[in-house]
């Protein structure tokens, strides 16, 4: 019994006295710790991120933080969730587009008829398939070609065609 009384002494004095509602607080994208001013972000799927006050950090898994199961777990997990799924879902609409400019400052000097005799060639000489769906995107983007006609022009299945692709190198010089 003695053990027992310990033990809950000891965790209500190492916690301050504060109850875990009041103990974890819920700021923004982001639960401090109001005892040690730990901070934990989620960053990833199921995972959160510890930043400690001493600069280190530390990865657990959802179940393994000290308010899981709590009243308020259920709420900052749905949260958190919530902002990752939006920051994920952000900064992929931001590397989409970035691919896009990218796209059409490759492509900026041809005209629609170059640029489609320039893929009708690529195509026809075999070049490279990213090359060929990196043109066929733009074509599509400019509205020469339509989302369901891509994969028939390319000779592809459907569920092969990618026209959010990216590409580092120059592109290539196909012969007219």
């Amino acid at each position: 019994m003695f053990l027992i009384t310990a033990g809950i002494a000891f965790t209500v004095a190492c916690s301050g006295g504060k109850s875990e509602e009041e103990r974890y607080v819920y700021e923004g994208d982001k639960i401090v710790d109001e005892v040690t001013g730990d901070e934990y972000y989620m960053e990833e799927d199921d995972v959160i991120t510890v930043k400690h006050t001493d600069g280190t950090t530390e990865k657990l898994a959802i179940d393994e933080t000290p308010f899981y199961e709590s009243a308020l777990s259920e709420e900052y997990i749905q949260s958190l969730e919530a902002r990752y799924l939006e920051r994920k879902e952000n900064l992929l609409s931001e590397k989409k587009e970035m691919l896009k400019e990218a796209r059409r400052s490759r492509y900026a000097e041809f005209s629609d008829d170059e640029l489609m005799k320039r893929f009708q060639q690529a195509h026809k000489d075999n070049l490279d398939m990213t090359r060929q769906m990196d043109m066929m995107a733009e074509l599509v983007d400019r509205g020469l070609v339509a989302d369901d006609e891509a994969a028939d022009l390319l000779e592809i299945d459907p569920k092969m065609v990618d026209l959010d692709i990216e590409i580092d190198e120059p592109v290539e010089k196909v012969d007219n």
